[in-house]
């Protein structure tokens, strides 16, 4: 990623992750936070927390089978889409989840969505941002 492409990482509140996994199909969800809530730690990798959702867990279940993985960031002021392939694993510290993502490649579209956003209202349940 470009320090640009960085930087819309990082202020992500949303982004899309697809997975899959061998006889059981694929699935696309999406992941919420604060901004920040994404961490790049360098040009090809970023991670985020595992919050708790639904206890489904289909993305990190066809993780652990097929670590392959696609990511969909969107700038929704501009439509800018970004988006990363590569593959993913979880670590699990004690009672918390974080997903490590290595990009292979990185696609960016600039105002390929028509459809724009303003800022929105954060809601109170997202959890804090470590500091």
């Amino acid at each position: 990623m470009t320090p640009a492409q960085a930087d819309l990482v990082r202020g992500a509140d949303p982004f899309f992750v697809a997975t899959a996994a061998p006889g059981h199909g694929a699935d696309a969800s999406h992941r919420g936070g604060n901004p920040g809530f994404v961490t790049v730690s360098s040009p090809t990798e970023l991670s985020w927390p595992d919050y708790p959702g639904n206890a489904m867990f289909l993305t990190l279940g066809n993780l652990e089978a097929d670590p392959r993985a696609g990511l969909l960031f969107l700038d929704w002021t501009t439509g800018t889409t970004l988006q990363l392939t590569g593959t993913a694993r979880t670590r699990y510290d004690g009672g918390a989840r974080t997903v490590h993502f290595t990009a292979d490649r990185v696609a960016e579209a600039r105002g390929a969505s028509p459809l724009r956003w303003s800022a929105p209202a954060y809601s109170p349940a997202n959890p804090p941002l470590p500091h």
